[in-house]
């Protein structure tokens, strides 16, 4: 396999693969790892700090002509001495050409230090909380959910990947000067939590941005994309399936 942070990254169909064809039950394992006599649960994923800066100039470059942007779900081979779920950013530049960002578990839970009380804020952190304490037997139940189509039995499905609207990525990803830093958030919207033709993992992708304009404190386009300090927060994405 090719060096992760150069321009030929590889695509990680593979394992986008594994985490569509993994048995029930077993996701959980993937969220967890042994750290000394206990199991401890993943949350945040971002660049790794060696390949940073490299991968955020090459995502702002995409940026720039951005047609489409996917979270999708991947898994490494099960170690329970390692997290081995990760998500990966699919995005389409304007010449259709598909470019793939890993992010990888933080090691400590990120925290956001700033002074905004604004909802959206808040809501990260509780669907965050959420994730944190959820029971381990129900983590796969978090990724399906029942399908129903005309003239076909209801079946049930696990969610791939989360499409994020091409109008916030117009009117929003777009008009960020420079990113950052890229994190993904894990959640659980209790919302959905009893909805069986939902998903309820709900990822939160937040944006850094660089020299933040402090009065631009505010919801954006609302319920989607939120603001705090120095941060585009960007919920609700359409999980793929069921909603494709």
């Amino acid at each position: 396999m090719k060096n992760q942070s150069t321009q030929t990254s590889p695509n990680y169909d593979k394992e986008i693969g594994q985490w569509a064809e993994e048995d029930v039950l077993q996701l959980a394992n993937h969220f967890h790892k042994l750290n000394g006599t206990q199991y401890e649960r993943t949350h945040d994923f971002a660049f790794r700090a060696e390949d940073s800066a490299e991968e955020l100039k090459r995502f702002n470059t995409v940026k720039e002509t951005m047609k489409s942007l996917k979270i999708y779900l991947a898994l490494d081979e099960n170690d329970k001495m390692k997290h081995t779920f990760f998500p990966v950013l699919k995005a389409e530049d304007g010449a259709g050409k598909e470019h793939s960002f890993k992010l990888y578990p933080v090691s400590k839970k990120q925290l956001n230090h700033g002074k905004s009380e604004i909802v959206p804020e808040i809501f990260k952190n509780m669907i965050s909380k959420h994730w944190d304490e959820v029971d381990i037997h129900l983590i796969d139940d978090l990724f399906t959910a029942r399908q129903k189509k005309e003239n076909e039995p209801e079946v049930t499905v696990r969610v791939k990947y989360y499409d994020i609207c091409k109008a916030i990525i117009d009117s929003e990803i777009k008009t960020i000067d420079k990113i950052t830093g890229i994190t993904m958030y894990s959640g659980i919207d209790m919302n959905k939590f009893a909805d069986k033709y939902q998903i309820s993992f709900t990822p939160v992708l937040g944006l850094q941005r660089e020299n933040p304009n402090t009065a631009d404190e505010k919801i954006g386009l609302k319920g989607v994309v939120e603001f705090s300090k120095g941060e585009v927060l960007i919920e609700y994405s359409s999980p793929c399936p069921p909603t494709c």
